[in-house]
Formats: C-alpha cells, structure tokens, sequence
C-alpha cells in the first residue's frame, strides 16, 4: 500500500476513533518513545507493537483515572494530525 494511502487510512480511522471517544482529542501529561514490546497493541491500527518498531506511549489524566494509549509512529501521526486539524475547527467555530 503506497504511503500516501497508508496516512488516508490512518487519518480516517483517528477521525472515526475521536469521534466515537475511543482516543482522546487532548494533549497527553506525559508521552515516551521508544522500541516496542512485541506485546502491546497500537491504540489506532490495533496491530502489536513489535520489538523492531518505535512506539509511542501516552498517558492522560482524565476524571476516572489515568489512560494510555500506545502507537506506532506513522499512527501517531496520524493521531496528531487528526487532534490538530479537529481542534483547530472546534477554534474556528467558537
């Protein structure tokens, strides 16, 4: 799948995720990068994270508690792209 196809993808599915408040919209209190477990799964494209690939972890303080989400780094991106261009329109509107 060509890259460019890839970030569509990736973008939609964010969008999708938001929108249901399956992933946070918000900055995260905390964010570390590093290799992957090989254990966990990405939070957006729900493949495991493997040893060889960078992942992204990312912790919320919400109301009911802390909440982490995990990515690869395309889908982090992708991920950011999505909260930015979402945060910017809810601006916009206001």
């Amino acid at each position: 799948m060509p890259e460019d196809s890839l970030q569509c993808e990736l973008r939609q599915r964010a969008r999708q995720l938001i929108g249901e408040g399956r992933l946070p919209d918000q900055h995260p209190i905390r964010i570390w990068g590093g290799s992957g477990t090989g254990e966990q799964s990405c939070s957006l494209c729900e493949r495991v994270i493997e040893r060889d690939e960078v992942e992204y972890e990312l912790e919320y303080g919400l109301e009911t508690g802390v909440r982490m989400t995990r990515f690869h780094f395309l889908c982090h991106a992708a991920w950011q792209l999505e909260c930015t261009r979402q945060n910017g329109a809810q601006r916009s509107a206001g």
